[in-house]
């Protein structure tokens, strides 16, 4: 078996990236966008550390029924890897997906509830971030990474992510950057303009945040962009943001920012609460289940009328403001100081008067918790995805809360660190899986903890 060849391979597993894995000769074959149970012939593209990767050249045997995806850019685009999978089974294969990894740490939960599926499946995002690039000709792309290529761009046509609004604003800042021959930062050379165009489209409010990321303002080129943008959308743009991002690292936060419409944020409501969002903000993606989810946070939480609640990595506090609808206290910690200044204004604008934040790292206040032995009778986190920092967790045992909720967007780091808190003295009580992104292998997973007997500090 070697690159070049096509095989015959029967898809037995997910990994934890969400892609298909499968055994020829002894040797591990991953396959993206195969899932468990299809049969396929499979060519070798590639070998890394001993294992291949595949690429899918004929499904004779499907595990799961495939359909037309509705999305012109399938199979190119490094998103929506499930869209030709129908929603019900692809919430199926989630469910297994989150119940292998854990069960693989040797855990088990009190109770798994079954996933709780996202309202809308298409149109959810409230947030994308789309790239420019340069086509062979030199003419400005802008859209999305293909599958893979990182370095690589497709110019977009219509995505289902976001919205017709989001849609309509990729082909207007296209259209007048080619019309005005701005030049496309290049990677190799580091010279060009145009680096990111950042779209967050409030589900609730309807407003609607443009951020333009470029390496060099003020600049006469940009201002004519945008006003010729403004012209094509008229006020559907509610809040404009110019990001100088000189540096190397390619991303698409930068060293200052100009306010070009509005004050620099944007509202929305999630549930009967409102949050001001501002260009580098966490707020979660999908806006109509993230209210499912944090109804779920609440009642796993349980009555909370006498409780001072913990909320770590709490952003604009999407959670601690709606835990604090039903505590005696909260207090949320968040190291992003410009998302602190937002869950401030959110708590002032709601008239919420029992949650206060703090702006550190939440391994540096459990300390300082533990220290002076301030006690919290919940601990809520919600961490990035990579999980949580070894710190943390030591935090949170040598803290010993009675109660404990982990909210997680990765199952994989998700239980490797319950791995940790069970052994060092706490019991999962209930899995709730969430889904927040339909058409990938993506889900939330709220796990509630208790503190057992053989907890000791």
């Amino acid at each position: 078996m070697k690159c070049g060849e096509h095989i015959t391979l029967d898809i037995e597993r997910l990994n934890a990236k969400g892609d298909g894995v499968g055994v020829c000769d002894g040797r591990e074959v991953v396959v993206p966008r195969a899932v468990p149970g299809d049969r396929a012939l499979v060519y070798l593209r590639r070998k890394r550390k001993g294992r291949f990767e595949g690429v899918v050249d004929d499904l004779i045997e499907p595990g799961v029924e495939r359909i037309d995806p509705a999305c012109v850019h399938f199979g190119v685009c490094g998103g929506c890897r499930w869209q030709d999978i129908e929603y019900d089974d692809q919430l199926k294969i989630k469910e297994s997906l989150v119940h292998r990894l854990v069960a693989e740490q040797d855990l088990t939960a009190g109770s798994w509830r079954p996933i709780l599926p996202s309202p809308q499946q298409n149109f959810y995002r409230n947030k994308m971030e789309f790239s420019f690039g340069s086509g062979p000709d030199g003419v400005p792309q802008l859209g999305l990474h293909m599958r893979g290529r990182y370095n690589r761009v497709f110019d977009l046509e219509t995505c289902w992510l976001q919205s017709e609004v989001s849609n309509r604003i990729v082909d207007s800042v296209r259209s007048h950057a080619t019309r005005l021959k701005l030049p496309v930062y290049d990677l190799r050379s580091h010279e060009g303009l145009l680096r990111f165009l950042v779209v967050r489209d409030a589900k609730r409010t309807g407003e609607v945040m443009v951020n333009l990321v470029v390496s060099s303002y003020p600049h006469g080129g940009v201002d004519d962009l945008l006003a010729s943008v403004f012209e094509d959308l008229g006020r559907q743009i509610t809040s404009c943001i110019v990001t100088k991002h000189s540096g190397l690292a390619q991303v698409a936060i930068g060293e200052e920012e100009f306010h070009i419409r509005g004050d620099g944020h944007m509202w929305e409501r999630c549930g009967d609460i409102e949050y001001a969002i501002s260009s580098r903000s966490f707020f979660q993606t999908n806006t109509i289940a993230a209210e499912r989810l944090y109804e779920t946070v609440c009642e796993l939480a349980g009555d909370l009328t006498q409780s001072d609640v913990l909320d770590l990595y709490a952003g604009t506090g999407g959670m601690s403001l709606h835990l604090a609808q039903h505590a005696r206290s909260v207090i949320g910690v968040e190291s992003v100081s410009e998302a602190v200044v937002d869950a401030r204004r959110n708590a002032e604008r709601n008239e919420i008067g029992n949650c206060r934040f703090v702006s550190t790292l939440a391994e540096d206040l459990l300390a300082d918790a533990t220290a002076k032995e301030r006690r919290y009778d919940l601990v809520v986190v919600d961490p990035p995805r990579a999980g949580l920092h070894k710190k943390v967790i030591q935090g949170i045992l040598d803290l010993g809360p009675d109660r404990f909720l982990y909210v997680s967007c990765n199952a994989e780091s998700l239980a490797q660190d319950l791995a940790e808190f069970v052994s060092g003295g706490y019991e999962i009580q209930v899995a709730q899986p969430v889904d927040l992104f339909p058409h990938t292998p993506h889900c939330e997973v709220i796990t509630s903890l208790i503190r057992t007997p053989s907890w000791q500090r």
